[in-house]
């Protein structure tokens, strides 16, 4: 079957999937779209680009935090607040990936993570307006949407426009050029492109999408806190990727329902134990499958590994 096919079957279950599913599931699926997305964004720069950030929490804390504070401080309804939450991801992004598109590889992934860090600090400290360690509570969506199957739909759409805005972004000349810059940025300077400006624009872009995933985030869990910023935060997108394979576009989204469901059976019996089981389960799909589990559906052998650059 071609690929549209399947994407159409895709559509049409998840759109039926409040008929035949429990509130849980339902529930389920909707924290699995939004760490898909929160994974999508992220491969545009390590996937894409070739930047791998280990900062990537602090612009889903700030996508979470900004209409969660619009919400309970000004006492702004939750989908006037909610764009507030790409806005504050993409300045913070701006910001800090004006500094850090300087650098490259160990200097890149460590200075993001400083940066990331910073946010935590900031968030954990300033308990007059973040609520410290305490965080955010009561950040409900409003009673039209406080169903399992509402939010789901709503997530549903924000998450499918989302995609498909990086789906013509990683397909745009601009897309190829950020290609280009992750194969040889040498290269890609003497033909003429700008490679500092290319990587901080998907720095930028990346860090917007990844605060939408952060403020759907915030209004599903009904709260907001530090550990969103903190730095095992930002090692989710980067395992969700790497199951699902960063080659594709579609790896992310794979890796995002292999990842919540590995996390959700295992954790029903061995809830101590899970991280050493997803460890196991990298390791694993590291060695023995590098184009993760879309290399499955796509055909690839499990043998087969990336091609060595010189």
């Amino acid at each position: 079957m071609p690929r549209a096919g399947w994407l159409g079957l895709l559509v049409v279950a998840l759109a039926v999937a409040p008929l035949a599913l429990p509130p849980f599931f339902l529930q389920l699926l909707t924290e699995i779209a939004i760490v898909g997305l929160f994974a999508t964004a992220f491969n545009l720069l390590m996937g894409f680009g070739g930047m791998v950030s280990f900062g990537h929490a602090a612009y889903f804390a700030l996508g979470a935090y900004a209409p969660a504070l619009l919400v309970k401080r000004a006492g702004l309804p939750m989908l006037l607040a909610l764009p507030a939450a790409p806005l504050a991801a993409a300045a913070g992004a701006l910001l800090f990936g004006f500094f850090i598109v300087r650098l490259s590889h160990t200097y890149f992934a460590m200075l993001s993570l400083a940066f990331a860090q910073i946010v935590f600090t900031v968030i954990f400290k300033w308990k007059a307006l973040t609520g410290g360690d305490d965080g955010l509570l009561d950040v409900w969506p409003p009673a039209a949407l406080k169903s399992p199957a509402a939010y789901y739909y709503f997530t549903l759409a924000v998450v499918g426009l989302s995609l498909l805005a990086l789906r013509l972004i990683v397909d745009s000349p601009f897309g190829y050029a950020l290609r280009s810059v992750r194969e040889n940025p040498r290269r890609a300077r003497f033909i003429g492109i700008d490679v500092r400006r290319h990587q901080l624009v998907a720095f930028v872009i990346s860090g917007a999408f990844s605060g939408v995933a952060g403020g759907l985030f915030a209004f599903y869990n009904g709260s907001v806190f530090p550990d969103f910023a903190y730095f095992t935060k930002s090692f989710e997108p980067l395992v969700v990727a790497l199951l699902g394979g960063v080659q594709s576009f579609y790896g992310p989204l794979a890796g995002a329902f292999g990842f919540k469901i590995l996390e959700w059976l295992v954790s029903r019996q061995w809830p101590v134990y899970w991280p050493l089981f997803l460890g196991s389960i990298v390791i694993v799909v590291i060695v023995v499958l590098p184009y993760g589990f879309v290399g499955l559906a796509g055909g690839r052998p499990w043998r087969t590994r990336p091609a060595a650059k010189a």
